[in-house]
């Protein structure tokens, strides 16, 4: 381990940074700064103004931040200002399982929460395991579309394809890279999901399913015609953290109910279009 001092003073810009952090009971001050928190699919911030940056460093220059986290291709560029500022960074982007669990690592060891860190990545490796355990011998596994961001469509890929693949599910075709990508219609006819699931960035439960209907070609969808349709607390895919166990264990229960059997799904997490 390194004989740096433990940082006293966190300041983080991202959700699934202050999870990882609470989640291994780091006992430090941390502030989480929900203004500037991703509430669309990451983007270059590039584009963000001038000002926006400002905001963020003078923030954590009046929160004596001894370490800053950041996340995702949005914040790289924020993250790089921190950086020349000379504040002590860490900048987490993970695009598959394997990362995810590393960035748990990655935290533990800036905060001096290594042994806890592993603790929690072992945790988290055993519960996709067991997810991939309760998906009955020989289970039919339905074709699912999880969609994250609704202009244009865009499919959600990277760990949220890895993880429903182990709850049971045939998942839209993804390259193993792709995080996310743009869909078109004829994509989705060819492979017909017969399940569709909104996990829409700062939407979340907010999304009526039944906007679905609205769009183009999308009624004569395996999906859409059996009404197996829902919306999805979007924190539960999104923040590459540990509650992304949480959301795969609702999937898998309405991969369930929907094909092997399962009593309905009842959950607070979810919302299913209606007839």
């Amino acid at each position: 381990m390194s004989n740096a001092p433990v940082p006293q003073r966190v300041v983080s810009f991202s959700r699934s940074a202050t999870e990882i952090l609470t989640c291994l009971g780091y006992p430090g001050e941390v502030t989480t700064l929900k203004e500037y928190l991703e509430d669309s699919p990451p983007a270059s911030d590039r584009d963000k103004p001038e000002y926006w940056f400002t905001m963020a460093i003078n923030r954590a220059i009046a929160l004596k931040a001894d370490l800053i986290l950041t996340s995702s291709v949005g914040q790289s560029d924020l993250h790089k200002r921190l950086k020349a500022e000379g504040f002590n960074t860490l900048h987490l982007d993970p695009g598959t399982l394997r990362e995810v669990e590393d960035s748990f690592l990655q935290v533990g060891k800036a905060v001096d929460r290594y042994n806890e860190a592993r603790r929690l990545s072992n945790d988290f490796t055993g519960g996709v395991q067991d997810l991939s355990g309760k998906v009955p011998p020989r289970a039919y596994r339905p074709k699912l579309y999880v969609e994250h961001w609704g202009h244009p469509p865009t499919a959600a890929g990277g760990w949220v394809a890895e993880l429903l693949s182990s709850a049971g599910a045939h998942y839209f075709p993804m390259l193993a890279r792709e995080t996310t990508r743009a869909v078109r219609i004829q994509e989705l006819v060819k492979f017909d999901p017969e399940i569709i699931l909104f996990a829409a960035y700062g939407q979340g439960l907010s999304f009526d399913p039944a906007e679905i209907l609205k769009r183009i070609g999308w009624q004569d969808l395996n999906a859409v015609r059996k009404r197996r349709v829902f919306s999805l607390d979007e924190s539960l895919l999104n923040v590459a953290g540990p509650r992304l166990l949480e959301g795969a264990k609702v999937v898998q229960w309405i991969l369930g109910e929907g094909f092997w059997g399962w009593p309905l799904l009842q959950s607070t997490f979810a919302r299913r279009i209606q007839d």
